[in-house]
């Protein structure tokens, strides 16, 4: 999957960074990172470290690939890296239903759950 980067910068779009929200993010591939289905953009190396080292921290909801329910996910979720994107699951089941078939993953899914609670 292609980044946004080269079509936001060539909008001129600006964003903040993902761990400094006061800094802003550099539109680049090296300071973009993907968590589920959303791309998260940083102002530095210091800062994209600080974000793989505990994705969580920064990512706010995101939508649990099988389900499709939005959670926030914390330490102890379940997660998995594939093809540079970190997934993580609302529950153990839903991942177990992901590696038996992680292409079936491979594209976003239409539309959304609830929030889960």
């Amino acid at each position: 999957m292609q980044g946004p980067e080269s079509y936001l910068n060539e909008m001129g779009v600006t964003l903040t960074c993902a761990v400094a929200p006061d800094l802003p993010a550099i539109l680049d591939t090296a300071h973009r990172i993907f968590v589920n289905w959303d791309t998260y953009f940083v102002s530095s190396d210091e800062a994209r470290d600080a974000f793989v080292a505990t994705p969580y921290r920064f990512t706010g909801y995101v939508t649990d690939p099988v389900s499709g329910v939005r959670f926030q996910p914390g330490p102890d979720s379940p997660s998995r890296e594939r093809a540079g994107r970190l997934f993580y699951f609302s529950s153990a089941p839903n991942l177990a239903l992901f590696e038996a078939d992680p292409t079936g993953y491979d594209t976003p899914p239409f539309g959304m759950v609830e929030v889960a609670h």
